[in-house]
């Protein structure tokens, strides 16, 4: 009875593993005789029974045997490798070097002289041409001047750029209201040269003309409008640092140290300044007197009216203390002052009564400052642009000292390939300023003097590259900027 019992469990657990009818004996079978075995053994037992019946029956038994003897066979064929250890040289090695103080010989001595290079900087022969008429620089692509120089020469809106600063104040809200406004659309914008803009102007007349100086020497005219024209110009042969309209003439500034005028009347682009040194920046300090900064570190004043050089800054002290300059700004309230910034991260003031060394210097930035300029309303504020990342808003109220009010944190890395960020008031403010910016989508930032970023004029229909150089209009509602790539971009309002 216990038999049969544990046969009916043995069954019940083979059905459990699948085990058929048609296999259920001969497994049962197996069990009977090896009653030690499980269930599963007994099936493996019967599966390994039956795969060598059909090995047998296809006449694949000896096979293995026959591969493993011919596998034998041909592994003792082999000889194995023989290894002979390699001999130690009995012959002493000699060191890799030898001390020649220790071994008593003289050093060679060398001319440091002919390994140091005598120029640093390689340039071209500069070729002197003082006068250049229209025709001679003009580029053939150019569309017609006429528009254009009719404008420079009427001298519209004289009256209203010298009225009471007063009367151009405007409440933040009404200034935001204005910007809200502008658009871009296709006829403001143009390509004005043909590599990237490095300086810009606006003219100061009521029409809007913007000026830009390039990489390469060019200088464009562009006049915004359903018939817009563009005038493209190459008077100098290297980047054009500074551009400064005065009515009806155009004074430009280059690497190629040469300061130039056009003048709209004669046609003519003459050169009135040159010298053995780079010329960044400049700035009219009157009606006939200019400053221009230069790469070692002097600030020269011209007499436009004469062609010559009134007086340098610093007079005696070695230029080169205060670095390779950037920016120039004249205050034009307190026109005894003006401001220069400089690759030592200092920014300079300096009065024009006094030549020998700056009134102050201000180190709020830790590295290159690329442009300070004083408010429009009272010359009270300066906003300054770094490459340390920072926007610094200056007090200059008391006694021509420079105060830091502000440090605003802003990515001022343009890196090689684009001009540096340059700050600009509002014309009607000294509370709101512009600046272009690296964040994506590309665009224009406007800032308060609080350091909050209020609004962002831009358009990825038309924009898609860096704003390096930004200036508002001083009578119209608009904003006019510059690319690498030689465009000018104007936002306005109908």
């Amino acid at each position: 009875g216990m038999a049969k019992k544990n046969d009916a469990q043995f069954k019940k657990d083979l059905e459990d593993l699948g085990v058929g009818a048609n296999s259920m004996e001969a497994i049962m079978e197996i069990h009977h005789q090896n009653p030690d075995l499980v269930p599963y053994e007994c099936k493996r037992q019967y599966n390994i029974k039956q795969n060598e019946q059909k090995l047998r029956a296809l006449n694949l038994m000896n096979i293995k045997p026959i591969m493993k003897t011919a596998k034998t066979s041909q592994s003792l064929k082999r000889k194995a490798k023989s290894w002979t250890p390699k001999l130690k040289s009995e012959i002493p090695l000699e060191p890799s070097r030898k001390s020649a103080r220790i071994a008593g010989v003289k050093p060679v001595q060398y001319n440091v002289s002919d390994y140091i290079p005598k120029e640093t900087v390689t340039r071209p022969p500069r070729i002197s041409r003082p006068k250049l008429s229209l025709e001679e620089i003009v580029d053939v692509k150019s569309d017609s001047a006429g528009p254009i120089l009719d404008v420079l020469k009427r001298n519209e809106g004289e009256d209203n750029l010298n009225s009471a600063p007063d009367s151009k104040i405007k409440e933040e809200s009404a200034i935001f209201d204005d910007i809200g406004k502008l658009y871009i659309d296709q006829n403001y914008i143009a390509k004005i040269c043909k590599t990237r803009l490095s300086s810009m102007a606006i003219h100061p007349g009521n029409k809007l003309i913007v000026a830009g100086g390039s990489k390469k020497g060019e200088v464009g005219l562009f006049m915004p409008g359903e018939n817009k024209v563009t005038l493209r110009l190459e008077p100098h042969t290297d980047l054009v640092g500074g551009c400064q309209f005065s009515w009806n003439r155009l004074f430009t500034s280059s690497y190629d140290s040469t300061v130039r005028m056009f003048d709209s009347e004669t046609l003519q682009y003459n050169e009135i300044y040159s010298s053995d040194f780079w010329f960044r920046d400049l700035k009219l300090c009157s009606e006939n007197e200019l400053l221009v900064a230069g790469t070692e570190g002097q600030i020269t004043k011209l007499d436009v009216r004469e062609n010559k050089m009134v007086c340098s800054y610093p007079a005696k002290a070695n230029p080169r203390e205060y670095g390779s300059l950037w920016g120039l700004h004249q205050n034009k309230f307190d026109t005894n002052y003006f401001l220069s910034t400089s690759n030592n991260a200092s920014i300079c003031v300096w009065d024009h009564r006094n030549a020998k060394s700056p009134v102050d210097v201000n180190y709020s930035h830790s590295k290159t400052v690329s442009s300070a300029i004083f408010d429009p309303i009272r010359g009270k504020r300066v906003v300054s642009v770094g490459y340390d990342d920072k926007v610094c808003i200056l007090d200059f109220s008391e006694k021509a000292k420079l105060t830091e009010v502000k440090k605003i944190s802003h990515c001022n890395n343009t890196g090689r390939w684009l001009t540096k960020f340059h700050a600009k008031w509002h014309p009607s403010s000294d509370e709101v300023f512009v600046i272009g910016s690296m964040a994506q989508p590309r665009r224009v930032e406007i800032y308060t003097v609080k350091g909050r970023m209020e609004h962002t004029l831009s358009d990825e229909n038309y924009i898609g590259s860096v704003q390096s150089l930004v200036e508002f209009h001083h009578s119209q509602n608009a904003l006019v900027c510059g690319n690498g790539s030689g465009y000018s971009y104007i936002f306005h309002s109908d």
